[in-house]
């Protein structure tokens, strides 16, 4: 099934796969809306609006056939002089409406009922030790991780995450380093953000709908903000470039791919434009590039004395390296890291300012993994009972501050903990029974021979199989075995019970 949903995404976002890119695939079906608004009752009705469910993306260098008529015709190319983005939907996903975040305009349903929202990070050299966010982390895609029941399997972002809420203070430099995501460049996708619509494909009623093709109108790129206040550019230090964006639901797959192509370089975007190449001027209103983004930021901080007290603040440890670093280096997308939040907006507008509610990230972390290893194991186990232990009754982390086997979250939607698989504002016993190690067929917290022949006996005599195995039943065995989700076990599990067992 992964291979073949690659093989799919490679086929629907462009004609020909060549040259250097990057595929991610991301489980589908998960996906369902973390509310974050105080009380987490916020009116969200999922019967109405389609819960935003991410397939995958694939990114690399780009090259138009032909850059006067579409930059976004083309083949995916090592020399390519622009970079493209794709990211897909489950079903049919429109463009976000405004949502109050800069004027008083409150709009999410304004081009279809399944609007998404969501941030997109880019980490343009790879190093988490450059870029971040520290206006607005409880947005982004580490403040929100600990929302998905796991701790991400990644040597940095795993460390770095939000466990729980209070994890966000907004300081780059105090521990975990949430706000330390390592990104040069975002996307913003809000609705605020759109100065105006393009329906290539369309009947012209403004709602974006089955087999339609849009070009959205946006000013969703933005370099990363915590470096506006050492840059130049604008006169503000702000680049945040237009980009057209192309929403697309295909017919033929029910999935919705959201594509943005943007030159790379300077040379490219004269060519886009049609005209004369211009120098690297940091003005984000003529020909813009990322490498025109990294070369005012690179130029910026080399342009602070020595000495100067910009140099002693917290925030320009985000921007040190870039002294010292190529930007013309950093031009290979299909090295990037990528961070994706994405989520619903809520219907009627949020008095806490809680404007929307993730329903799916990528990378994604295991529901039950809170070691961050990749695999659910009885030490997960070990660190909820323990989490549960020293924080029980221990005010402000349990909000009743009694003993009572369960913690209380404070200010659930807003607050939100990792040990709350089931996020209902509460950890006790009901979340430990959602943590499930798979291949672990006899509820012993470990994969074993013995696990192994109860696999091979649902693969031949599933019959044969005692039921109920204490504590669970033959639902939570399938369950269990059932490493390929489709429902049933069969030959396709083979392969992850083998892994599983290898790892143990």
């Amino acid at each position: 099934m992964r291979w073949l949903l690659i093989i799919l995404l490679i086929m629907a976002m462009a004609h020909v796969a060549v040259g250097q890119t990057r595929v991610a695939i991301d489980s589908v079906g998960e996906a369902w809306p973390r509310r974050t608004d105080f009380g987490a009752d916020g009116i969200i009705d999922e019967t109405q609006h389609l819960t935003p469910d991410l397939i995958g993306y694939q990114i690399g260098r780009w090259q138009p056939l032909d850059v006067n008529a579409s930059i976004y015709v083309g083949d995916w190319s090592a020399t390519g002089g622009f970079l493209r983005f794709d990211f897909a939907f489950l079903g049919l996903i429109n463009p976000p409406g405004p949502l109050a975040l800069v004027e008083d305009d409150y709009q999410p349903f304004l081009y279809g009922p399944n609007p998404f929202v969501g941030y997109i990070e880019f980490d343009v050299d790879a190093s988490a030790q450059t870029g971040g966010e520290v206006d607005f982390p409880e947005f982004r895609y580490l403040g929100n991780l600990g929302r998905f029941g796991g701790r991400v399997n990644d040597p940095v972002w795993g460390n770095r995450m939000a466990v729980c809420r209070t994890d966000i203070d907004s300081q780059l430099t105090s521990p975990p380093l949430v706000e330390r995501s390592g990104e040069e460049f975002h996307l913003a996708c809000t609705g605020d953000g759109i100065t105006g619509i393009t329906e290539l494909n369309g009947d012209g009623d403004s709602t974006f709908e089955w087999g339609e093709l849009w070009m959205v109108h946006t000013i969703w790129l933005h370099r990363a903000h915590v470096f506006e206040r050492f840059s130049g550019a604008g006169g503000d230090g702000v680049y945040e470039p237009p980009v057209d964006v192309l929403f697309d639901h295909r017919l033929d797959l029910n999935w919705t791919i959201v594509t943005i192509v943007f030159p790379l370089t300077n040379i490219a975007s004269a060519a886009a434009r049609q005209e004369i190449e211009q120098p690297n001027n940091g003005n984000d209103g003529d020909q813009a590039s990322i490498l025109e983004g990294l070369v005012d930021l690179r130029n910026s901080v080399i342009a602070i004395p020595a000495g100067d007290a910009l140099r002693f603040e917290p925030d320009f440890d985000a921007v040190r390296d870039w002294e010292i670093t190529t930007p013309a280096l950093q031009l290979n997308p299909d090295t990037w890291r990528v961070n994706l939040i994405v989520g619903m907006p809520y219907a009627i507008e949020d008095v806490s300012g809680a404007f929307f509610a993730p329903t799916d990230v990528q990378p994604e972390p295991l529901l039950g993994d809170f070691d961050g290893d990749g695999v659910v194991k009885a030490d997960d186990f070990a660190l909820f009972d323990a989490f549960l232990t020293d924080n029980d009754g221990v005010f402000p982390d349990d909000a009743d501050g009694e003993v009572d086997g369960a913690i209380q979250i404070e200010a659930f939607g807003i607050g939100f903990c990792m040990y709350d698989l089931n996020y209902d504002g509460i950890i006790d016993e009901a979340d430990r029974d959602l943590i499930q190690i798979m291949g672990d067929l006899d509820f012993d917290l470990d994969v074993d021979f013995n696990d192994l022949s109860i696999f091979v006996t649902l693969l031949i005599h599933p019959e044969m199989v005692p039921v109920p195995l204490p504590p669970g039943d033959l639902v939570a065995l399938m369950d269990r075995a059932d490493f390929d989700r489709n429902g049933a076990v069969n030959g396709r599990d083979i392969q992850g019970f083998t892994s599983r067992l290898l790892a143990e």
